[in-house]
């Protein structure tokens, strides 16, 4: 996980409330503050995911597609490996990069931490997969993302 404090807590919080379809005056009552405090919170937050976001997509030569700043989400295409990669941004997962691919994860040394990493992303995001403890990295990535798309 790159851990590079692009949101404090509270902005965290903020658009966690906010992409939850809750209201200004909602959010605002929920968190103890103004509307304008919250507009302007939601404002900053999104802000700086949408350049975490892109910077991501920069620095890693990805062409990016469509891109959701309030879900700390983006969808891109890598022309050197032709595929799909997708950015996730969240305050439990910090950046990560995901690069779509056909793999046999169980003799991947990283299968356990992609497996924790995904689950985290479902629940934090309230996506439900059945059978989601059950399935293997690369396919749990398959159906998180295609969902996740759809919302785009």
């Amino acid at each position: 996980m790159v851990d590079l404090q692009i949101l404090t807590s509270k902005q965290f919080e903020l658009l966690k409330l906010w992409s939850k379809g809750l209201s200004l005056s909602e959010i605002a009552s929920k968190l103890n503050i103004s509307r304008q405090a919250a507009h302007k919170g939601i404002q900053v937050a999104e802000a700086k995911v949408y350049k975490a976001l892109m910077s991501a997509a920069k620095a890693s030569k990805i062409e990016v597609k469509k891109i959701n700043a309030k879900k700390g989400f983006l969808v891109g295409w890598s022309p050197w490996l032709r595929n799909e990669v997708y950015i996730t941004l969240s305050p439990r997962n910090g950046l990560q990069i995901w690069f779509k691919h056909e793999a046999d994860c169980s003799k991947c040394t990283l299968r356990d931490d992609c497996k924790r990493v995904l689950l985290n992303e479902m629940e934090d995001r309230g996506v439900n997969i059945e059978g989601a403890e059950d399935m293997e990295p690369s396919r749990l990535a398959e159906k998180l993302f295609s969902k996740l798309k759809e919302e785009l």
